[in-house]
C-alpha cells in the first residue's frame, strides 16, 4: 500500500507487493508474443533470462540486507573485489578475437580496477564521503556502477583491438616493415576504438533529463529523496562514467598493443591473432 506524504511529513513511496510484482511477468509476456509473432526464436531465451534475472536480484537483495546489517570492513571490501573480478571475468570472456582468458584476465583486471579507481577515490574522499569509510549503502553500489561501465568499455576496446588486427595484419606489418613503431602502426585502430567506447557516454551527457531520467536518480526519487539531491547525485555519477569510459578505454588499448606485440616491436603470431 501506499499514502500520500504531508507538508512536513516523512516522504513515503509505493510499495510493490508480491502480486503487483507477479503482474510484471505481462512485460515478459509481451516481448515473448512479438518474438512469437515474428519468429524470433527468442522466446525460451526471454524466459530464462526473466528467471535469472529476478533470482539474481532477489539473491542480492537478501545480501545486502544481511551486509547492511553485518557492515564490516574485510566483508565489504571482499565484496568489492569480488565484483572486480566478476567484471574482469566477463568483459574478458566476451572476446571472440584475442588471447585467451588466462592471457587476457590480468590485463582486463588492470583495467577494468584502474578505470574505476580513477572515479571512485575521488568520490569516496571528496565528494560523497562516506561515515565509517567502509558504509556499504554507498561504496557497493556506487561501485558497482564504475566497475559495470569499465567492463563493457574494456570487452568493446578489446574486441575491436584484436579483431583489427586480425583483419589489417598485412597492413601493420608493411607499416613495421616501413619503419614505424607498433603504436604508430596501430594508432588509427587503436583511436577509433576509445573514440566508438567514450561516443555512448558523451550521448549520455547530452541527452540525459531531455530523454530520459537516468536510473540512479529515477530510484531515488521513488524512494524519497529529494529531487535537487537526486540531480547532484546523477550529475556526479554521469561526470564519473566519462572518466571511467576514457580511463579503462586508454588501458585496454595499451594492454592490447602489448599483448599483440612483442618487446622488439613485431607483431605476435599466436594462433588467435593471426
Amino acid at each position: 500500500g501506499h499514502r500520500r506524504s504531508a507538508p512536513g511529513d516523512h516522504v513515503s513511496y509505493v510499495e510493490v507487493s508480491l502480486p503487483r510484482l507477479a503482474i510484471a511477468l505481462l512485460f515478459i509476456a509481451i516481448a515473448c508474443g512479438v518474438s512469437w509473432r515474428l519468429r524470433l526464436g527468442l522466446g525460451s531465451a526471454l524466459v530464462v533470462g526473466a528467471i535469472r534475472a529476478a533470482v539474481q536480484l532477489i539473491a542480492i537483495g537478501y545480501f545486502l540486507v544481511f551486509l547492511f546489517a553485518h557492515e564490516r570492513a574485510w566483508l565489504v571490501l571482499t565484496v568489492l573485489i569480488a565484483m572486480l573480478l566478476v567484471a574482469a571475468l566477463t568483459s574478458a570472456r566476451r572476446l571472440e578475437h584475442g588471447p585467451g582468458l588466462r592471457v587476457l584476465l590480468p590485463y582486463a583486471l588492470a583495467a577494468v580496477g584502474g578505470g574505476a579507481a580513477i572515479a571512485l577515490l575521488p568520490l569516496f574522499t571528496l565528494i560523497v564521503v562516506p561515515h565509517p569509510w567502509f558504509e556499504a549503502r554507498y561504496l557497493v553500489p556506487l561501485s558497482g556502477m564504475m566497475m559495470s561501465s569499465a567492463m563493457n568499455v574494456v570487452a568493446q576496446v578489446f574486441e575491436r583491438v584484436f579483431a583489427m588486427a586480425r583483419s589489417e595484419r598485412a597492413v601493420i606489418e608493411q607499416l613495421l616493415a616501413l619503419g614505424a613503431s607498433s603504436v604508430q602502426a596501430t594508432q588509427s585502430h587503436t583511436r577509433a576504438a576509445v573514440r566508438a567506447a567514450l561516443i555512448p557516454t558523451i550521448n549520455g551527457l547530452v541527452t540525459v533529463g531531455l530523454v530520459a531520467l537516468p536510473g540512479m536518480m529515477t530510484g531515488q526519487i521513488l524512494s524519497g529523496t529529494a529531487p535537487g539531491q537526486a540531480v547532484r547525485y546523477q550529475v556526479v555519477i554521469m561526470y564519473q562514467l566519462v572518466a571511467v569510459a576514457a580511463v579503462s578505454g586508454a588501458l585496454a588499448t595499451r594492454f592490447a598493443r602489448r599483448m599483440l606485440f612483442t618487446p622488439r616491436e613485431q607483431l605476435r603470431r599466436d594462433p588467435e591473432l593471426r
